[in-house]
């Protein structure tokens, strides 16, 4: 850093993030860039999914992914091998390209206010872009092992469900989760827990240039010290990509029911609607699967829209509580009086 001033209080650093988002276009792309690359893609994509049913499973399955004793076949565990193959290659693209991006968001951040971000865009060296890699997979090792504790409740569920299935009118991937409400909820909590420490100890890595388990170390130390305000930029910035996320989901799916409704409909929409004399005469079909795809666009660009600003907002929250931590503000930010 270039030099030092006061640190705005906390409301002034939640107006100081919350307006980063609307900064221009470059903002916003970025920071939606790493949100779709670090598993926010398959969140907007969750909509437009079909939970499978017993019978989908068995068919996609071949029935030969388990055995009559309840233990996983040869062809399962082949299968399983292929997909954490293919996860830890896209967990370790994820690392660096999110390391990347963040490094662009937290010095962008703490230019607001500055005619030019085409400034903001740092050289960042292999070697930083290695060591904030680092963090963001060491912090995932609590994760990971929460993930394998739960796995054996999900699994155990399943079995169960398959077996002996408790309500056919839910979807199965219901039902395991109804099943295994605890396990869900552990992991949820650690991905919370570990996504705030990696996200504070990636910027101060970045401010400081400190050493991988010194930044690590030095979030830990942080959240003992200023629980309150790290908490609460992490609470307010979170509970407003959780608005965004719910709203957006609900708003893409029921986009997703019309096209399904307007796909499978076997009457005209005339006597669907039951408009008289135009009953036998117009088909309106068309026209309803066309409104209804727009739909689904139209909602899809609006998630994406709202996912780059409050991703930016989360980003820029965390960075600017890390500078206050460390009392240390870029001199050109134009700070709010608060």
């Amino acid at each position: 850093m270039r030099g030092t001033v006061i640190a705005p209080n906390w409301l002034g650093r939640v107006r100081l993030s919350a307006t980063f988002g609307l900064v221009g276009s470059d903002v916003p792309t970025v920071a939606l860039a790493g949100f779709l690359v670090r598993g926010g893609l398959f969140l907007l994509l969750l909509p437009g999914v079909v939970l499978p049913s017993v019978l989908g499973i068995a068919g996609a399955t071949g029935v030969h992914a388990f055995t009559l004793s309840g233990d996983p076949t040869p062809w399962f565990v082949e299968v399983l091998a292929a997909v954490s193959v293919g996860l830890l290659v896209w967990l370790l693209l994820s690392a660096v390209i999110g390391s990347l991006i963040d490094v662009w968001l937290v010095r962008a951040a703490l230019e607001v206010g500055n005619e030019d971000l085409g400034r903001a865009f740092p050289v960042a060296r292999a070697g930083l872009i290695l060591r904030l890699a680092a963090v963001r997979l060491l912090c995932l090792v609590p994760l990971a092992i929460a993930l394998v504790w739960a796995g054996g409740r999900v699994y155990t569920a399943t079995y169960d469900e398959l077996i002996t299935p408790s309500n056919l009118a839910v979807s199965l991937p219901l039902r395991v989760i109804g099943d295994a409400t605890d396990a869900v909820a552990v992991v949820v909590a650690t991905w919370l827990v570990c996504e705030t420490i990696g996200a504070i100890a990636a910027r101060r890595l970045i401010l400081t240039g400190d050493s991988v388990w010194r930044a690590i170390a030095g979030a830990l130390v942080q959240i003992l010290r200023r629980p309150i305000w790290t908490l609460l930029a992490v609470a307010t910035s979170l509970a407003a990509s959780i608005v965004v996320a719910l709203a957006m989901f609900l708003g893409t799916a029921t986009a997703y029911n019309w096209v399904d409704v307007a796909t499978r409909t076997e009457k005209p929409i005339a006597e669907t609607l039951g408009i008289g004399a135009f009953t036998t005469t117009r088909d309106f079909r068309p026209v309803v699967f066309l409104l209804a795809v727009v739909a689904v666009a139209i909602a899809w660009l609006l998630a994406l829209a709202l996912s780059g600003v409050t991703s930016a907002w989360r980003s820029a929250a965390i960075t600017h509580e890390v500078s206050a931590a460390l009392r240390r503000v870029e001199p050109r930010a134009k700070l709010p009086d608060a």
